[in-house]
């Protein structure tokens, strides 16, 4: 069995269509067809077309959510039944990965797992600041209460100098900490590191798996997810301890030590609008480079599913 994490059933139907001549989808079809006359032929005579149009509207919405599961069980057993996966683990290596890449590109991993959240990562940045002032103010609460008890205590004396002086303290540790020039500083920093990320890094949730000497890496589309992002990063954690399976299919194989940026040797004197645009697009490669290339060897899957296996 699978608890699925992410499942692209567009990407899935496509590739078993053509692996299985739509077999996949049918079955899906039919498993709704077959239900909706179930319940039709189960229901009092006079409601029957009512209940059709019900369990229609929901196998559509709902209970189809749950074959496409099914679907994908069927789909990956051929795909091993057929030899077309190359399977791999945490003991796998990257010569292994390039090397059978050429015959068989559909990998499937089974590793730990981290989930590198970029919207999430950005978010806590234009929030930190505010945060560690809020911090500041929480941990003197203590004290504040302290204050409050001896003012209270003084209120009715003739001790109004003593009463002033808790007051100004009070005043004191209901404000933040950190002092304004520094705080409005770590502010300025965050909010343009954080704009810095929104351009290199977009929306980006990704998912790594660290094998034995390099990395697998795929950028999850949020809209495949199961379920919320923050339920996945609080369920498995944002560094699993647990073994997930990634199946996808690879787009890249690089190895930053082997990687050598030669200069283009044409003619500089070339100032077409082709070269100008192709100049600019090598520029905007290397500067995305900056984040998303990683150091050492790196596997780039385009993500099919990824599940818990049971």
């Amino acid at each position: 069995m699978r608890s699925f994490v992410y499942l692209d059933e567009y990407k899935m139907y496509s590739l078993s269509s053509q692996l299985m001549e739509g077999v996949t989808d049918f079955v899906v079809q039919e498993s709704k067809r077959s239900e909706s006359e179930a319940e039709e032929q189960k229901g009092p005579i006079t409601s029957g077309q009512k209940l059709a149009e019900i369990i229609e509207t929901t196998s559509a919405s709902i209970e189809k959510r749950f074959l496409h599961d099914y679907a994908f069980s069927i789909f990956e057993n051929k795909l091993l039944e057929l030899d077309k996966v190359l399977q791999l683990s945490d003991t796998s290596t990257y010569s292994e990965i390039s090397s059978g890449a050429v015959d068989r590109r559909i990998v499937r991993v089974k590793a730990r797992a981290d989930f590198l959240d970029a919207v999430d990562v950005m978010e806590s940045l234009t929030t930190l600041a505010d945060m560690q002032d809020a911090i500041s103010i929480v941990a003197n609460n203590e004290r504040r209460e302290e204050i409050l008890l001896e003012m209270a205590t003084l209120a009715g004396g003739s001790k109004k100098h003593a009463v002033s002086e808790l007051k100004a303290e009070f005043d004191r540790l209901s404000k933040p900490g950190i002092p304004k020039d520094v705080s409005a500083n770590a502010r300025l920093q965050h909010k343009n590191l954080a704009m810095v990320l929104q351009s290199g890094f977009k929306n980006r949730l990704d998912i790594a798996m660290t094998l034995d000497d390099c990395q697998v890496r795929a950028d999850l589309k949020r809209k495949c997810l199961k379920d919320e992002e923050d339920f996945i990063t609080k369920t498995y954690s944002r560094f699993s301890s647990v073994e997930l399976v990634l199946l996808g299919i690879v787009t890249q194989c690089t190895d930053s030590e082997e990687q050598i940026h030669k200069s283009d040797e044409s003619d500089e004197s070339d100032s077409s609008m082709a070269k100008i645009l192709q100049n600019s697009s090598k520029a905007l490669h290397e500067l995305e480079g900056h984040f998303t290339r990683g150091e050492g060897k790196l596997i780039i899957l385009d993500p099919i599913a990824v599940y818990l296996e049971l």
